[in-house]
């Protein structure tokens, strides 16, 4: 074969690989949605839409669906904050610049399973580093529970942020330093401030690295499941328990597997939307700016 027939092999085969992994679990999964699955009699019954009616209108997924719109928001507006302001630090240049950037990027290296032990041993109650090191300064109570009912989404929201942010640290990184020197330094001939220099020169080149980073931590926001079902296993109660823990649970407890189906495919719809009203706000941005400019 020539270079391009073998090329052409090797992408076909990667390809139908790509498709099996894919596909066939969706479509199954499409198929499961439109049936009732009787698991001690093994009969599939055809329901239609029955199950995406059920998903939208039973009050355990819509309150699971607002725990989740609760979740993103926190974990999303605490990333990009977070992100952002690492990423201006790290562009400037001061000793130990390369270690401090190795560090930060550390969290995001491990697993969410390793966040989640590593939150799970700080926030205990008994033996955590955070009743160590406030119940001495009076600030908390010795046994102090912090994942308590009011408490343990916005907990797991913090552990989703340090395990996240610096990935969007990287992206914003990589994008300051592609900003010309030059239009800083034209900026400080104009006598313009700190703050004109952000708002001005560096917002403005951040706005695609910024759809990225927001794309990316909405989505992985929405689909979290590793890091909660480690950390609270949805509790206590249902306090945590978000949309796709309450997949995991009307699959592989309740055995209600049309259900989960119907359920998670709301769940990427949801994904879905968000990442393309994304674009269209920035569209829409975009198209003012032209206009404004022409």
């Amino acid at each position: 074969m020539s270079d391009t027939q073998f090329a052409l092999v090797i992408i076909l085969g990667v390809s139908l690989l790509n498709a099996a992994i894919i596909f066939v679990p969706l479509v199954y999964s499409a198929w499961l949605s439109l049936h009732e699955s009787n698991v001690i009699l093994r009969t599939m019954e055809f329901v239609g839409a029955k199950h995406y009616w059920t998903a939208i209108t039973d009050p355990k997924v819509l309150a699971a669906a607002w725990r989740s719109v609760v979740f993103s928001a926190i974990a999303v507006v605490l990333s990009f904050a977070l992100s952002l302001g690492f990423a201006l630090v790290l562009n400037e240049d001061f000793p130990g610049k390369g270690l401090l950037r190795a560090l930060v990027l550390l969290p995001w290296a491990i697993s969410q399973v390793v966040t989640a032990t590593v939150f799970s041993f700080m926030l205990n109650p008994n033996v955590g580093a955070l009743n160590a090191l406030l119940a001495p300064m009076g600030i908390v109570g010795p046994s102090h529970v912090w994942l308590s009912q009011d408490m343990a989404l916005i907990w797991v929201s913090v552990a989703f942020v340090w395990h996240l942010a610096p990935l969007g640290t990287f992206f914003y990184l990589a994008s300051l330093q592609t900003i010309p020197e030059d239009l800083y330094n034209a900026a400080r001939i104009d006598r313009a401030g700190p703050v004109r220099r952000f708002a001005h020169i560096t917002l403005p080149h951040l706005r695609h690295t910024t759809l990225i980073v927001l794309v990316v931590m909405t989505v992985e926001a929405v689909r979290q499941f590793d890091l909660v079902f480690s950390l609270t296993r949805g509790g206590p109660g249902t306090a945590s328990q978000i949309l796709p823990m309450l997949v995991f649970r009307y699959n592989f407890e309740f055995s209600q597997y049309g259900l989960a189906a119907a359920t998670s495919f709301i769940l990427t719809a949801m994904s879905v939307a968000l990442a393309v009203g994304y674009f269209l706000l920035l569209r829409k941005k975009k198209a003012k700016k032209e206009t404004a400019n022409g």
